[in-house]
C-alpha cells in the first residue's frame, strides 16, 4: 500500500464516506483513466463555477479529490 493510499483510507475513516464499486468495465485501464479525466474536468469546472462568485476558494472539495482518486486507482 502507498502512502497516498494510505492517506485515502485514512480520510474514508475519518469521515465515514463510503462509495460503490463500479462495474468491472468501468474499472478497466484505460476506460477508467479517461473515465477520471472527464470527472476531473467537471469537477474542477463545477470549483472554478463557484469560485467566480465568491463561494470557495476555487479548488474541489475533499470528497471530491477523494471520490476523484477512487476511480483513477479503479476502486470506484
Amino acid at each position: 500500500m502507498t502512502a497516498s493510499d494510505a492517506k485515502w483510507r485514512e480520510a474514508r475513516d475519518e469521515n465515514g464516506w463510503s462509495l460503490e464499486p463500479a462495474a468491472w468495465p468501468w474499472r478497466l485501464p484505460v476506460i477508467r483513466w479517461f473515465r477520471f479525466a472527464f470527472y476531473s474536468w467537471r469537477v474542477h469546472n463545477h470549483a472554478h463555477a463557484w469560485a467566480s462568485v465568491g463561494v470557495g476558494i476555487g479548488g474541489p472539495n475533499q470528497y471530491d479529490r477523494w471520490w476523484l482518486y477512487a476511480i483513477y486507482r479503479g476502486w470506484a
